[in-house]
């Protein structure tokens, strides 16, 4: 290559033309087209250089000639049939050279202009000759047809894409257009990113869609849209649409729900009459799920609990539809704004929900106790009860020591919780924020105490319920799933603790182990009890149905319903269904009260600083028992345990960002 020659050479899928300038250790300056000066292997040359110019001519010069060249080149190229030429070229073989095809279908002398322009008809036809540098390949007829159809997808594409892309800038403009044919396609794109972003499987595509809609790569733009066109709500739930949480039941369950219910099964079993008991339900006002009950008699001086239990295992027949779909759902799932059952709403709220006044099966506990809580003595039974009286949680507050069985009851629940603290049990009473929609529509929030009577005296029942439950199954030599978990990493506390030593119980807890599910009988420490199950919602929670059911069977004297490795079976498939119901409704109650802090505007809160981390503080938010991070960019000599005021920075309950800054 010698400066001065004309030569032409493939720049960002483009064919150029320019003029050689310089040639130094095996590469050289070229002058092209576009009058930008690019540095080239000569390699990067296409075999067809010439002519060459006058060395003497100015660069203006220099590039008007290589404009004329590449103009003279274009128009011979838009002459060329390369139909024609395939055609003629049918038998010949396959590889041609661009000299070859020149001679070929040009005419007259052949030179760098005539070889160019054939190089431009392939490299821009790329139908019937697929161009190479040096060579041309000529197509097969299937390939050929291969390439048309290809072609004819991507034009059909790049009309979805437009299409589409015009009918979503319309709709971010708050217009109502008529919808493109590719609607369905462009709202699933859109549905699936909303809820998977980046992970979904045309996220590329949709990403695009975007982008010639003038929308960006906001991540939010796909739901914004979504609830534009009425596709979901402001407030749609996206982690059941991510973790597939089934929010109906099949109609083959509903059918079978009916037959059950009218069949009524358990009116024939062998049942202990305990209709006469003063049993009442403690639960939340506007329950309807009532899966326990409670009553306190005497017994030759002797205290009585019971403790009964609605019998979901006698309407929930084993490997039935309704089983398997409690099974699949494994819990139910309660949020701010909607309540997702393990078992359809007709037997939740009804037919085994515990109602005042009306009869109903149940797996009863009777247990004879010292006032101190022993327990001398204890058995299961099934039986038929009635509840006497429907008492919310407030009611019983109020209540308790004016009503002689509700005080009676709240003394043998504190001597019980005493029992447990002396065995060791780590009773940390934090309160709980409640989040809530009013009738108006507004987000309130409250906090749960546990430690007032009403909600402490049926936890502390539950508890000996579940251990007595899982006491029975030990003693028995059945299979059962027993709810352990080992003793704390660090013991900073003992005794009773209160609400007012809120920074001790926020500390004690960070030194919990985690809760875990075994076949084997093991000591739940932070309960402090050495065995304990989950027996007493079996409404809400499959596992309580399954050890119902065992407790059943060997009450019955058949003996265990279940075998360890069908329970370990059960455990396995559930325990994933378990993170996901935990992980959604988790989520979602963060989402509400995000929702609602964002209506709160930059409110001051008192908060607890726990823990100097780099760059940042982990804090406690006291009136929201909320723990978050808190960015501090220098040292302002705090330390663990101060009190603070902070103020709200940002909450966005879609983005899930929530920051404070200090006061």
């Amino acid at each position: 290559m010698e400066p001065g020659i004309i030569v032409e050479f493939i720049e960002a899928k483009r064919l150029m033309t320019g003029v050689v300038h310089r040639v130094k250790a095996g590469k050289m300056l070229v002058l092209a087209e576009t009058d930008r000066e690019i540095s080239l292997t000569l390699n990067r040359v296409l075999g067809h250089a010439g002519p060459v110019l006058n060395p003497a001519l100015s660069r203006a010069e220099q590039m008007k000639a290589v404009r004329e060249a590449a103009a003279r080149r274009k128009a011979l190229a838009e002459k060329l049939n390369l139909a024609e030429l395939w055609e003629l070229l049918e038998g010949e073989g396959a590889e041609f050279s661009y000299q070859a095809l020149a001679e070929l279908a040009l005419p007259g002398r052949t030179g760098p202009d005539e070889v160019s322009a054939v190089f431009r008809a392939v490299f821009d036809d790329g139908l019937f000759f697929k161009g190479r540098l040096e060579l041309a390949v000529r197509q097969s007829a299937e390939q050929i047809e291969q390439t048309r159809l290809n072609r004819e997808r991507e034009r059909q594409q790049e009309e979805e894409l437009a299409k589409g892309a015009a009918w979503l800038q319309r709709i971010w403009a708050d217009e109502t257009p008529d919808p493109p044919p590719s609607r369905d396609r462009v709202v699933e794109v859109l549905k699936a990113m909303a809820v998977f972003g980046p992970d979904a499987p045309d996220h590329k595509w949709g990403q695009k869609l975007l982008e010639r809609a003038e929308l960006g790569k906001d991540p939010l733009k796909p739901f914004q849209l979504l609830v534009k066109m009425g596709e979901m709500s402001r407030h749609e739930n996206l982690d059941l649409i991510r973790c597939q949480i089934n929010t109906v039941f099949p109609q083959s369950v509903l059918t079978e729900t009916e037959a059950l219910i009218k069949n009524a099964a358990w009116l024939e079993e062998n049942r202990r009459d305990l209709t006469g008991l003063p049993t009442m339900t403690i639960d939340s006002r506007g329950s309807e799920d009532f899966d326990d009950a409670i009553s306190l008699t005497d017994d030759d001086g002797r205290l009585v609990l019971g403790v009964h239990i609605t019998d979901v295992a006698a309407l929930v027949r084993p490997e039935s539809f309704l089983e398997l779909e409690a099974r699949s759902r494994a819990t139910s799932i309660y949020m701010t704004d909607q309540r997702i059952t393990m078992l359809p709403a007709l037997i939740v709220d009804e037919v085994l929900s515990l109602r005042e006044g009306e009869e109903r099966p149940a797996l009863s506990l009777l247990a004879r106790l010292q006032p101190d809580g022993t327990v001398e003595d204890f058995e299961f039974c099934s039986s038929l009860i009635r509840v006497k009286h429907r008492l919310s949680y407030p009611e019983v507050d109020e209540n308790v020591h004016q009503d002689p069985m509700l005080s009676r009851l709240f003394q043998l629940s504190q001597a019980m919780q005493k029992r447990r603290e002396a065995a060791g049990a780590l009773v940390v009473p934090l309160p709980t924020l409640s989040v809530y929609l009013q009738a108006d529509g507004q987000i309130g929030v409250s906090l749960i105490h546990w430690n007032q009577p009403g909600r402490a005296m049926v936890t502390e029942f539950m508890v000996l319920a579940n251990c007595l439950g899982a006491r029975f199954l030990a003693e028995s030599g059945a299979p059962g799933l027993y709810r352990y978990q080992d003793e704390p990493s660090q013991r900073l506390i003992e005794g009773p603790l209160s609400e007012a030593d809120l920074f001790s119980c926020l500390l004690q807890r960070r030194y919990f182990n985690r809760v875990g599910w075994g076949l084997e009988p093991k000591p739940h420490s932070g309960l402090g009890v050495g065995l304990y199950t989950n027996l007493t919602s079996p409404l809400r929670r499959y596992i309580d149905l399954l050890i119902q059911r065992q407790i059943k069977h060997l009450v019955s004297g058949q003996g265990p319903f279940y075998s360890a490795e069908e329970i370990a079976q059960r455990l396995m498939e559930i325990e994933p269904v378990l993170k996901r119901a935990f992980e959604v409704q988790s989520r979602r109650r963060r989402y509400w009260l995000y929702r609602y802090l964002e209506a709160q505007g930059s409110k001051e809160y008192e908060a607890l600083l726990l823990q100097k981390l780099p760059h940042r503080w982990r804090v406690f938010i006291t009136p929201l028992m909320l723990e978050t991070d808190l960015s501090v960019n220098r040292d302002l000599g705090l330390e663990p345990g101060q009190e603070v005021r902070l103020r709200l920075k940002k909450a966005d309950a879609r983005q899930d960002v929530l920051r404070f800054e200090l006061a």
